[in-house]
């Protein structure tokens, strides 16, 4: 793991990055900027990371189980569903400036909601009612979610928060009947 400080150098660089890219396009945005920005030399940039993907892919890694992972176990499900929605709608610039440069995120955030859905199917479930398998189902809603996500950000999130964060949540709620849903959590 991580220590406090080195964890707080590698934010402190990424919002950097996250920052100008909401003035400058990723291929414009050296290394060199991304320190400048932040007031850190350029080395410690090295310290860290070994490119500017690297740096994507600790972005994508980091903030998603920041939002999923470590709440699984505390929150209702839905609201994780809600938390992630609005994590993308606040960073929708970022995740469209590097999607179109990066194929870690369909890898990263799939991975992150199939772990959610399986650990939802095998811990808030019966499974020996369920007429599916957990793994494959979560794989499946996993990439479904992804894409849905992947376009909604790609159309400048133009359906609302509530109406993206409903139609996440009656997909998954068809995966949970015995996990009655309150929408109005949402």
């Amino acid at each position: 793991m991580a220590s406090t400080g080195s964890l707080i150098t590698k934010k402190v660089i990424a919002y950097s990055l996250k920052d100008l890219l909401k003035t400058t396009p990723y291929q414009k945005i050296s290394i060199k900027d991304i320190m400048s920005h932040a007031e850190y030399r350029r080395q410690t940039f090295y310290d860290h990371f070994t490119d500017k993907d690297d740096l994507i892919v600790w972005i994508y890694q980091q903030e998603l189980t920041e939002i999923v992972q470590h709440f699984v176990t505390y929150d209702h499900w839905t609201v994780i569903i809600k938390r992630l929605v609005d994590y993308f709608e606040k960073n929708q610039v970022f995740y469209q400036k590097t999607l179109l440069e990066s194929y870690v995120f369909d890898a990263q955030l799939s991975n992150q909601l199939e772990h959610f859905i399986n650990y939802l199917l095998t811990h808030q479930t019966n499974q020996h009612d369920l007429p599916y398998k957990p793994k494959e189902t979560a794989t499946f809603f996993a990439f479904a979610i992804t894409g849905t996500i992947k376009d909604w950000l790609f159309h400048d999130c133009q359906l609302s928060k509530g109406a993206i964060t409903e139609l996440i949540t009656n997909q998954l709620t068809v995966l949970l009947p015995s996990n009655k849903t309150d929408i109005s959590v949402l």
